[in-house]
């Protein structure tokens, strides 16, 4: 496996596992944060399950002193009854608001039985209420009286799931929330204790012993929960007015509120008048249960802070642990980016610099040598040994130039720059040999420039100079790429066609006589010098064909056409 790709491996294992735990660390703070979320909902439904039940109990007062009034009834009472109700309904109708907004639908399993319940309360008493105090029995009074006790714990088992789910998200208030939980109960049974003389106040009777048993059982009730509250605040741990309202609650309640009922349950008992009915005590007796309330409200109020407090740090926690886990993948971006950088691209960019010099290639240096590292230690290393093979390869090149000029002047006639006899003997064999592979005509023409001697006798060798590089310039321009010429040797140049039969042959020498003949050469004293040349022509075909052959049979035809005249092309028999 290439480094490379072991390296894009390694970084995505490493980023799969820091990725793996950073979300498990996140999931874990988001689960917390969401359960603090609906611990504290859960503790918004217990609050307003409590101020419900607490309106339902209050609802029992004007129940009691409508009942106990004589016909026609008091419209006073008949308000205060009408109030209240309203005020029952308005925190039922909050209640189930949460409820929708905890869960975006309705939920009637919930609150279909208490709102049965109540309806089906509040039409036994107003059946009852309607009636003449005669025939409002102990038992009716007792059954409507029973009714709204069973409201209460109707509206607090709707959401009794939620006070545990409240503990469960805030361990640090479940003790505020029992000692919550029993001033609600607190409120209730002092209720209940209330409700028990609505029947003797309303008959204007003395306390029959189960009612007299049944308020002893409420007092020991009350006694309980006002200890077990005392005991559960001894721990520390409460509201800066705690200790003040529970001294309120026992010097107002169960001071005066019981000090209340003890009287009654005594007038009753020594047969003496009550000198109230049912709407007199219950305006002596509720006010005297408003401390409870109050014990309620700062505990459902610190409880509320302490649950407030929890879920800002869950909060808290979740954005650092988001921040810290962004940072990290950043961090981790931003190293493994330097590192493939300033790391693994100069190392694939050496790689292949070194696999370029290998084959060759010294176009494009290494980027990067001025690095102080060892990376750039590396880089430089690499741009000396591209400086010294490019110098290697230009010793190389000159040195092959130098073999190649030495060649070609081994190969060049040195004053025409046409090919000498041996390039000539060279090339024509290579010729030579394909015409017999192929059985094809070979030609080779041969020529001399008249009376050279006499030029260079008459104008010295330098003018002869001039007529030899003239005569081979006039008859390089008449060629065509593929035809071979030479000097043979003197005044005598030899042609040899490509693919041309003797006929054609001879066009071509009689091309190039024309050629010379008609191009005059101007010295440098102003004589215009005429030059003609003789051309001898001869042609072969077959495997037999042999070079030294034709160049004897055209260097015959060359001298019978200088017997004849010169200046004329003749060809070989």
């Amino acid at each position: 496996m290439k480094i490379s790709r072991l390296l894009t491996l390694s970084t995505a294992v490493l980023a799969l596992l820091v990725l793996g735990m950073l979300g498990h660390i996140t999931r874990e703070a988001w689960l917390h944060y969401d359960d603090t979320s609906a611990g504290l909902q859960a503790l918004r439904l217990t609050q307003r399950a409590m101020i419900a039940a607490e309106k339902l109990s209050f609802e029992r007062g004007p129940v009691n002193a409508l009942l106990g009034d004589r016909q026609p009834a008091d419209p006073a009472r008949r308000d205060r009854l009408t109030r209240a109700r309203a005020a029952t309904d308005l925190a039922l109708i909050q209640l189930e608001r949460e409820l929708q907004n905890d869960f975006g639908t309705q939920h009637p399993v919930e609150m279909a039985s208490l709102y049965q319940a109540l309806a089906e309360a509040r039409n036994t008493v107003d059946t009852l209420a309607s009636a003449a105090p005669a025939e409002r029995t102990p038992e009716l009074l007792k059954n409507a009286i029973g009714r709204m006790f069973a409201l209460v714990p109707l509206a607090l088992d709707a959401v009794g799931g939620y006070t545990l789910a409240s503990e469960r998200a805030y361990p640090r208030i479940s003790r505020t929330l029992i000692k919550t939980r029993y001033a609600v109960e607190l409120r209730e049974y002092a209720g209940r204790l209330g409700s028990v003389l609505t029947v003797p106040l309303a008959k204007r009777q003395a306390l029959v012993p189960a009612e007299h048993e049944q308020l002893e059982m409420l007092r020991g009730r009350l006694a309980q929960l006002r200890q077990q509250i005392q005991a559960l605040g001894e721990d520390g741990g409460n509201p800066a007015g705690f200790n003040t309202v529970t001294a309120r609650v026992d010097e107002i309640y169960f001071g005066t509120g019981l000090g209340l009922v003890a009287g009654i349950e005594a007038a009753s008992r020594t047969g003496r008048d009550y000198g109230m009915d049912t709407g007199q005590f219950a305006q002596r007796y509720v006010p005297t249960m408003t401390p409870i309330l109050s014990l309620r409200d700062e505990l459902l109020q610190e409880a509320q802070t302490q649950a407030q407090s929890d879920h800002e740090h869950a909060r808290t926690e979740l954005l650092i642990v988001c921040s810290s886990g962004v940072a990290i993948l950043l961090a981790l971006t931003l190293l493994l980016l330097i590192v493939r950088r300033r790391v693994i691209v100069p190392l694939l960019r050496a790689t292949r610099a070194v696999i370029r010099l290998g084959n060759g290639d010294y176009s494009r240096d290494s980027s990067g040598s001025q690095r102080a590292d060892e990376i750039g230690d590396m880089l430089r290393a690499l741009s000396t040994l591209r400086t010294n093979s490019i110098e290697r390869q230009q010793l190389e090149l000159e040195r092959q130039h130098l073999i190649d000029e030495l060649r070609r002047r081994a190969d060049t006639d040195y004053l025409t720059g046409l090919l000498n006899r041996r390039a000539f003997t060279t090339a024509s064999t290579q010729r030579l040999r394909r015409a017999r592979g192929r059985n094809e005509t070979l030609a080779v023409v041969l020529f001399d420039i008249d009376h050279f001697k006499s030029v260079n006798d008459s104008h010295g060798h330098e003018t002869g100079d001039q007529v030899l590089i003239r005569v081979a310039s006039v008859v390089r321009e008449e060629l065509r790429d593929g035809e071979i010429l030479a000097r043979h040797g003197g005044e005598e140049f030899v042609v040899m066609p490509a693919h041309c039969t003797q006929e054609q042959a001879c066009a071509l020498a009689e091309r190039l006589r024309s050629a010379i003949a008609s191009e005059p050469l101007t010295l440098a004293d102003g004589h215009i010098l005429r030059v003609t040349a003789s051309f001898g022509v001869a042609s072969a075909a077959g495997p037999q064909i042999a070079l030294d052959d034709l160049l004897h049979a055209a260097d015959l035809a060359l001298y019978r056409a200088k017997r004849k005249g010169r200046n004329r092309v003749e060809s070989a028999a």
